[in-house]
């Protein structure tokens, strides 16, 4: 029985019994790149609509893994990058390279050299992954992120929609990534349709559906309602929802657009989706935010009523926004007005 299982199981991984592996201190973690969100030698995805910005999410990843520096809230272990560029002009990779260096020295006050963080500019050059693996094997051996943009680039004859198809385009990257030690980030767009229309989001993500399942991590980037910032200023939004294999969840969380980075912003509601139709939740309580500064002190029912004129909503809108207001101290109780029945007057400071 044994000698048919070795002889069945001849150049793969042995078979090894439960308690032993178990047992096994010999196994050991991989080091984290992106401390609790990407091990070394794992694929992340990061899945966003058409024009997104993805580009300069994947160029401040490398950025940041390249100096060890905070990405989107993670921290990232300095390693060699190398960034596979497959659709830029080298004289657009050069700029978008020289912002970004620009904007940790100016903005941040932070140097930032690049020297690990090494280009490979591949435009034109594009062909199927495995008619370009051995080459790939060769450079990216001695690099612990490989950037892969963008991924249709290497599609060759496959079709995206083909999930047989893409699974082998997946288990190419895959094998790439273990024979390397490298991790491997791609990128991904959404389908046609929107993102709003029901569903898990990394469901959205183009394709089959292998590519948001094959990943060990995925990162998926929707647009949002221009907002308002601490400072009164507009912006451009989005929200970020990470799905991990081999972490604890972390809950979905805001970006604004900071040329040439995303930067995070507790003040951004995430709810608010671009496009998102009438399923889509359309009144917040952050729409109460110095809604009332100017009153002084309102009953109850003045506070419904300026509320149901200003958004629109109707009364029952309008008691269960001030209820979430007084939770979130939007709006707060007064300890001296009151009004004729003796009840406290909200007021907003």
């Amino acid at each position: 029985m044994r000698e048919n299982v070795a002889e069945v199981t001849s150049g793969l991984p042995p078979i090894v019994k439960g308690s032993d592996f178990m047992d096994d201190e010999r196994i050991e973690e991989p080091a984290q790149l992106v401390s609790g969100m990407l091990h070394k030698g794992s694929m992340l995805i990061i899945g966003g609509g058409s024009k997104g910005r993805k580009t300069w999410a994947f160029m401040h990843l490398a950025v940041c893994v390249s100096e060890g520096k905070n990405w989107w809230g993670w921290h990232c272990n300095k390693g060699r990058v190398l960034y596979l560029n497959f659709e830029l002009q080298p004289f657009a990779m050069q700029k978008r390279m020289r912002m970004l260096r620009k904007y940790y020295r100016d903005t941040k006050r932070e140097p930032v050299t690049c020297d690990m963080f090494d280009v490979w500019n591949l435009r034109g050059k594009s062909r199927a992954i495995e008619e370009l693996a051995g080459q790939l094997k060769e450079a990216i051996k001695d690099y612990d992120l490989v950037i892969f943009d963008p991924l249709y680039k290497m599609l060759g004859d496959r079709s995206e929609n083909d999930a047989g198809e893409m699974a082998s385009l997946m288990n190419e990257m895959e094998l790439i990534s273990v024979e390397c030690d490298a991790s491997i980030v791609i990128g991904a767009h959404y389908r046609k349709g929107g993102v709003a229309d029901g569903g898990k989001m990394f469901d959205k993500i183009s394709g089959s559906g292998v590519l948001a399942r094959h990943p060990d991590a995925i990162l998926t980037m929707t647009d949002l309602d221009s907002q308002v910032d601490d400072e009164d200023n507009e912006r451009e939004c989005c929200v970020i929802e990470p799905v991990l294999r081999n972490f604890p969840p972390r809950d979905k969380f805001g970006l604004y657009w900071d040329c040439p980075c995303f930067e995070a912003g507790e003040w951004i509601n995430t709810e608010k989706v671009k496009g998102g139709g009438a399923s889509v939740k359309k009144f917040f309580v952050e729409d109460l935010k110095g809604m009332f500064k100017a009153d002084g002190a309102m009953t109850y029912t003045e506070c419904y009523k300026k509320i149901m004129e200003k958004l629109g909503c109707g009364d029952r809108t309008a008691k269960k926004l001030v209820g979430e207001a007084r939770e979130n101290k939007i709006l707060l109780e007064s300890e001296l007005e009151r009004d004729a029945k003796g009840n406290r007057k909200l007021v907003q400071l």
